[in-house]
């Protein structure tokens, strides 16, 4: 919340009268309110009794003067805000005060509009530096957040592949129940309709709440138990018709939560050697049922929470181009890019993973750089260059700080070397090929084509010259990649992206990149994905 300016309380100490008669005049002319006193050691007293903002001292004062008194302040409140007065400008110089540590100097005499814009000056920067404050608590709030929904994931998923899971449940029920097909159902009660989580043999099917045998069972609650399904009114024949099958027995049961509330339906259909289910099948098909509706449960639950940790995750990202806007969409487009290449280069689901959640956190150790390095319109002096440098182990310190499911436990590291080179002139830790992770190759051929091929606030340089702040034409980003393959890059890497390149363009074609932009490579590579 900002700070209500006419509530500025200022302690006003000078031994001149009529310098504090002005000053006070000054100061509740503005809305603020004051109180004066005639040296040191009467405002030191007074200090003691009340609460004040700022405080407004000569330098010169008999039994404690402004230097003293404000060394004594500080002790109890760190960082309230000084201005010195003075009218002694040989023995008291701008450099000696303010190397004392006033907030601002005024010499005698001073206008007016001197005071007042030293005021705004002091009130400014409080105010931003509780703004930042305030954002530091926040970005706290969100890395315990994130610490805790990352465990709560890795103790529900870390063991358990759904996807795997259900396809061998549905095919243990056929096979215990001696069916011919089982089907396993979602019910979504927003949408009211069910759909197929496990179908075997068929496309997955779409139905609305209380249509067919599965949709009135997720409707109703009931159990149906049918010899022949073909002579109930509620059953569609047209989807046997078009797939050449004959449904006969069927036995239909909901699969319920712990909380009674169903959320799926388990449909096993035509029993083996028999004209239709009885009431042995019944129970059994009960048991799997609860089964199946603890997994679903959890499988719900675990979906629920990847997509509120993945949601976390693009939200912690958000935060550097919350921070530096002329870069937003950075960490995206790196994301997108470097799992292009993975899947080129052939990287199993698990790695993509990893891959994915370092690239969407790469540059999160920006948000520890100060403001005047981040957000500088040029080039950066060597050591704004050193003071940026330092974004990578940034990352890694905040990100160890949560706790990644066993999975994940490399995204640090790779988010954190993605500014290393394969001739190991990099940074931060100058290694080389083998010892830099491939993820943390992959970022970095990511990394830079999207810097290359978007604009930045400083010019862009090759080798030989220095260029604009705009893109580099496609075909000399492209140059760049290949010429520093080998040196910068994993030519491997750098292969792997070219070959998917296409696909990289047309993601962002029309929004990042305009179609002229584009156009001819995507035309030379795949014409079809223009048509």
């Amino acid at each position: 919340m900002e700070r209500n300016m006419s509530s500025e309380n200022i302690l006003i100490v000078d031994d001149d009268p009529l310098v504090r008669e002005i000053l006070e005049e000054i100061i509740v002319s503005q809305g603020h309110t004051c109180e004066t006193t005639a040296n040191g050691l009467e405002a030191l007293n007074c200090f003691k009794q009340k609460d004040f903002d700022i405080i407004i001292a000569d330098i010169k004062m008999p039994e404690l003067d402004g230097l003293e008194l404000m060394a004594r302040v500080r002790e109890m409140k760190p960082g309230l805000p000084f201005i010195i007065i003075t009218g002694h400008t040989q023995d008291y110089s701008y450099d000696r005060v303010i190397g004392a540590g006033a907030n601002d100097f005024i010499r005698k005499p001073f206008t007016t509009q001197e005071l007042n814009t030293k005021l705004a000056r002091i009130f400014e920067e409080r105010l931003l530096e509780e703004k930042n404050m305030l954002l530091t608590r926040k970005q706290s709030d969100l890395n315990r957040r994130m610490s805790t929904l990352i465990a709560v994931a890795s103790d529900l998923t870390s063991e358990l592949d759904f996807d795997r899971l259900f396809p061998l449940i549905v095919g243990k029920v056929t096979e215990s129940m001696s069916a011919e097909r089982t089907s396993l159902y979602i019910v979504d009660w927003e949408t009211e309709t069910l759909w197929t989580k496990v179908s075997e043999h068929i496309d997955r099917i779409h139905l609305p709440l209380g249509e067919g045998i599965s949709g009135r069972v997720a409707k109703s609650g009931e159990i149906i138990n049918l010899e022949d399904a073909w002579e109930v009114p509620y059953f569609n024949r047209e989807f046997d018709l078009k797939h050449n099958f004959r449904t006969k027995s069927v036995l239909c049961l909901p699969v319920k939560n712990h909380s009674g509330e169903t959320t799926g339906v388990l449909q096993v259909m035509n029993k083996k050697g028999k004209d239709r289910f009885d009431a042995d099948d019944e129970e059994l098909l009960k048991s799997f049922a609860s089964q199946v509706g603890i997994a679903l449960e959890n499988s719900l639950l675990n979906e629920e929470l990847r997509l509120s940790f993945e949601s976390s995750v693009r939200t912690l990202s958000a935060t550097v181009d919350a921070r530096h806007p002329f870069t937003a969409g950075h960490a995206r487009r790196v994301t997108e890019y470097s799992l292009l290449i993975a899947r080129e280069m052939g990287l199993n689901d698990q790695e993509m993973e990893v891959l994915k959640y370092a690239a969407l956190l790469h540059d999160i150790g920006k948000i520890g750089i100060q403001d005047n390095v981040l957000l500088k319109n040029g080039l950066f002096t060597p050591e704004e260059r050193a003071e940026m440098n330092k974004h990578p182990m940034k990352s890694k310190a905040i990100l160890e700080n949560f706790r990644f499911p066993k999975s994940l436990k490399d995204v640090p590291e790779i988010a954190s070397l993605h500014h290393e080179k394969i001739d190991g002139t990099g940074y931060p830790d100058g290694l080389k090929d083998e010892q830099i992770p491939l993820g943390s190759k992959i970022l970095a051929v990511a990394d830079v084509f999207d810097a290359l091929t978007s604009r930045r606030d400083y010019p862009k340089y090759t080798k030989e010259e220095t260029l604009t702040c705009d893109p580099m034409p496609l075909s000399k980003a492209i140059s760049i990649l290949e010429s520093d393959a080998g040196t910068h890059f994993a030519p491997e890497v750098v292969s792997a992206f070219l070959l998917c390149l296409h696909h990289a363009l047309v993601l962002n074609r029309g929004d990042h990149f305009p179609p002229e932009y584009v156009d001819d490579t995507i035309r030379s590579m795949a014409p079809e994905l223009l048509s």
